[in-house]
């Protein structure tokens, strides 16, 4: 037997050759298909920690801007509901102002600006509860709580059902509207009293409260207990520490009663307006104005406001007549809003406030870049909003021809038309009908929210191009020149295309051959 030329030591070193050739054509295959000059940080030696900088950085970069851009989807959908709430605002001031400079007291013109009103109101709590990605954008840190509820009811008429406008008014300031509060109070006591303003009647009830500067004269509260239901706080602490007066309507009995009294009435409504004298009897338990002449208040449209004056000022009170009783000798029946006087020890009474905001107070921050940070602080209770929804509700309380309503309230308009004039700019001509207002409005907040946008879109451009820059850096790095890459792997093929040649010529190869 004749034995071959390649030896054991021989064919080991021939296939750990190969072996290499394969391993260096697989790196190289992966190079080409990937582009990249290795897979691994380790291949790259003294340029890894560079690299992995600079992609930190851009990947930092591209961070930033998917936040920038789902912040100014924010940002612009809250600009555009802001746009919305300017347009109806805009709109009903214009109509306002024309009421204002008109017959203000025409029934048809009252009962059309006061529905539009009741509309606006609609439409900015509509534009306040708007939200993006379920976020709610005016309700401050609480994104999933729809902000405002404005308790208008299924339309105007329980809307004025809830603010009458006379023993029930809308909150004319700020600090009343807004006022937040829940308290359990014990011992509560109620007495009646009487104040005469200008020979009127001021009804109201004293009701002894733990702490009176919780509350704000001209703010609503709900009370539970005997005298459960909404009342308007008139004042406080003019009767002793720690009271409050609440605003009451009842009618007094006659003075030389049971007998009948000769009392003077001014009806009004709208435009018309009629004064006779009448001698009735007064039952407050009913509410019946009854008159000795059946036919006396035949004439009386439902509703109306009703002045009633006497000698002795026994009743002097505008009041509300709410229907015509011609099966019980052609009585009126009058809206009265009775306090139950409470005694002794009182009771234990919850009261509650009527915000109308759900949201809270918190600002949040947004890091636009890794040096710059903005704030957002717009909510549903910023006093451009506050001012024209008071404004609004003003208008739109108290039923047409009631002691509460805008025919018989019209200085409301001008009230309003100041609110809304600040609520659209600031600073705004003429002297504040209830006292001094907060600056904020919506041409500010429109111009702060664009300002913001404004830096979150230079922000994107900024990093968009840093992006560019960095990934030309990274790519310097472990990008491959693809001619050389192509290059070599043709080498390394045919360098193993050779080698397996050989490995199979030596394999055949024996002394024979040279014999």
């Amino acid at each position: 037997m004749v034995n071959r030329l390649a030896n054991f030591a021989h064919h080991q070193f021939l296939n750990s050759h190969l072996f290499k050739l394969q391993n260096d054509l697989f790196d190289a295959e992966i190079a080409v298909a990937s582009e990249k000059k290795t897979q691994k940080y380790a291949g790259l030696a003294s340029q890894s920690q560079r690299l992995v900088n600079l992609e930190y950085l851009a990947r930092q970069s591209e961070q930033f801007n998917l936040n920038n851009n789902a912040m100014d989807l924010r940002l612009e959908t809250q600009d555009i509901a802001m746009v919305g709430i300017e347009e109806t605002i805009s709109n009903i001031k214009d109509m306002l102002s024309d009421f204002s400079s008109g017959e203000r007291r025409d029934e048809n013109q009252v009962e059309q600006m006061q529905k539009f009103a009741y509309q606006a109101l609609r439409d900015i709590q509509g534009f306040l509860n708007e939200k993006v990605g379920g976020r709610y954008l005016f309700s401050g840190s609480r994104i999933e709580t729809s902000p405002v509820s404005l308790g208008l009811g299924n339309d105007l008429n329980d809307f004025q059902t809830t603010w009458n406008g006379d023993t029930t008014t809308y909150p004319t300031t700020r600090s009343a509207n807004i006022m937040e509060f829940g308290v359990n109070e014990t011992g509560v006591t109620y007495t009646l009293g009487n104040s005469v303003i200008n020979g009127e009647q001021v009804q109201h009830g004293v009701m002894t409260v733990a702490d009176s500067s919780l509350y704000q004269t001209g703010s609503s509260i709900t009370l539970t207990g005997t005298n459960a239901g909404t009342w308007t706080v008139l004042d406080k602490d003019q009767d002793g520490a720690n009271t409050l007066r609440l605003a009451r309507k009842e009618l007094n009995t006659n003075a030389s009663s049971p007998a009948t009294d000769t009392y003077t009435f001014t009806v009004k409504r709208g435009t018309k307006e009629e004064t006779f004298n009448a001698d009735v009897v007064v039952d407050p338990v009913t509410g019946y104005i009854t008159p000795s002449n059946p036919t006396d208040f035949q004439g009386v449209t439902i509703p109306s406001t009703i002045e009633i004056t006497s000698a002795d000022g026994n009743n002097n009170l505008h009041v509300t007549a709410t229907a015509f009783n011609e099966d019980t000798l052609g009585s009126l029946t009058i809206e009265q809003k009775p306090l139950t006087a409470v005694g002794g020890a009182g009771e234990a009474v919850t009261v509650s406030s009527q915000n109308y905001y759900n949201g809270d107070l918190m600002t949040s921050n947004h890091r636009i870049d890794d040096n710059r940070v903005i704030t957002l602080d717009t909510n549903g209770l910023d006093p451009a909003f506050e001012k024209a929804i008071r404004a609004l509700s003003i208008i739109a309380q108290g039923k047409l021809g009631t002691t509460g309503g805008l025919d018989q309230n019209t200085d409301r308009a001008d009230d309003a038309l100041w609110l809304l004039n600040s609520s659209l700019n600031f600073p705004t001509d003429g002297t504040p009908p209830y006292g001094t207002e907060e600056t904020s409005s919506i041409e500010q907040l429109r111009f702060n929210n664009a300002f913001q946008r404004n830096q979150i879109k230079d922000s994107i451009t900024r990093e968009e191009k840093t992006i560019g820059f960095l990934e030309v850096n990274i790519g310097s790095i472990e990008n491959i020149d693809m001619l050389e890459a192509t290059t070599r792997l043709l080498d390394i093929d045919r360098a193993l295309q050779a080698s397996y040649q050989v490995l199979s010529r030596t394999q055949k190869l024996g002394l024979a051959n040279f014999l």
